[in-house]
């Protein structure tokens, strides 16, 4: 799986430049290269919620392309995004008993050490877990989840692929999908889903 947003955008600094003064070319170039990254980045965060990952990236670059002007300022839109989604991710559980907790975590390990090798250490743990729960699905229903959860193939893409029929590629993601939640839910918790979001912000 990918930990990191990968390489920078080639001259990012001038996209962000033509971005802040209206242009919505340099905007959609900026968006294509970071959309799919973030969206990997948030889905398991929102336990495979297709319809909440979409929701929270439309509601960010919609807010950024209101606030366009202000992209001239960012020097690295790769943790400006990041940053934004570990926030959206934290608003989503404002209603959980474990926010709290989670934020005084945070504050914590922030603001007091500087260190970010605690974060890294957490977001390798899970990452980790995340594996094991793939690893331990069936070769067919695995691979059927790869294929839609990684390589963001459809229903029917994967179904033409494996020569399968498109009912048996929904039970298969189905069951993937239901057993690696399950496998997060009794491995990980909520504060450590929310707690990981902030490793993004301080990634490269």
């Amino acid at each position: 799986m990918e930990s990191k947003v990968g390489t920078a955008l080639k001259e990012e600094l001038l996209l962000l430049q033509e971005a802040s003064a209206g242009s919505r070319a340099a905007y959609t170039t900026l968006y294509t290269f970071y959309l799919p990254k973030l969206y990997k980045y948030i889905y398991p965060f929102v336990r495979f919620s297709k319809e909440d990952t979409e929701e929270i990236l439309h509601d960010m670059f919609m807010k950024i392309w209101e606030r366009k002007e202000d992209l001239s300022k960012i020097k690295s839109f790769n943790s400006y995004l990041y940053s934004m989604a570990r926030n959206k991710l934290i608003n989503l559980h404002e209603h959980s008993k474990v926010k709290q907790k989670a934020i005084e975590y945070i504050v914590h390990h922030t603001d007091t050490t500087g260190n970010s090798a605690d974060h890294n250490f957490i977001y390798a743990q899970y990452q980790e877990v995340m594996k094991k729960a793939i690893d331990a699905l069936p070769p067919k229903r695995k691979r059927v989840f790869e294929m839609s959860t990684f390589e963001e193939l459809s229903q029917d893409q994967i179904a033409n692929e494996l020569q399968i029929s498109k009912s048996m590629v929904k039970k298969q993601l189905y069951s993937a999908t239901r057993h690696v939640k399950e496998y997060l839910l009794l491995h990980t918790d909520l504060t450590a889903f929310i707690v990981l979001c902030i490793a993004a912000a301080i990634r490269k």
